[in-house]
């Protein structure tokens, strides 16, 4: 599993590297929590073994992490993703993504619950706070 991984960064990096990027117009306004969990594949998202965050500086991770998610243009074609998240916001919508953590210093990707054939990447200084939040949980 690691190497298709390691595969899989090395397309999307290629990729990226080929056809420039774009940005993206995920909602970061208002978020009250993020839920995260191991994730089952796509179409299903986890009911057990969530951890939620909703502490600001948890927040934060997030908000940069759409934020500065960066598209990557064509069609993605991927393994099963390796968490699931859920976006709260206040004013009660919700927002679910894939997301794909690589290690540290590397860059890791996600993709918009609704939109699966779009790939986005996340860079390294928010790949490895996201890393840090995760682990300490």
């Amino acid at each position: 599993m690691n190497r298709l991984m390691k595969q899989f960064g090395v397309i999307t990096i290629m990729a990226f590297a080929l056809t420039g990027c774009g940005s993206n117009d995920f909602r970061t306004d208002g978020i009250e929590a993020v839920t995260v969990s191991e994730s089952d594949g796509f179409g299903r998202f986890q009911d057990g073994d969530v951890s939620t965050f909703d502490e600001p500086e948890a927040i934060q991770v997030f908000e940069d992490m759409l934020r500065e998610a960066e598209k990557i243009p064509g069609i993605a074609n991927v393994v099963g993703p390796e968490y699931d998240l859920e976006v709260r916001f206040e004013d009660e919508e919700t927002d679910r993504y894939y997301l794909w953590l690589n290690e540290l210093n590397g860059e890791s990707s996600l993709y918009d619950a609704d939109d699966t054939d779009t790939a986005y990447l996340i860079p390294v200084d928010v790949t490895n706070r996201l890393i840090e939040l995760l682990e300490a949980d």
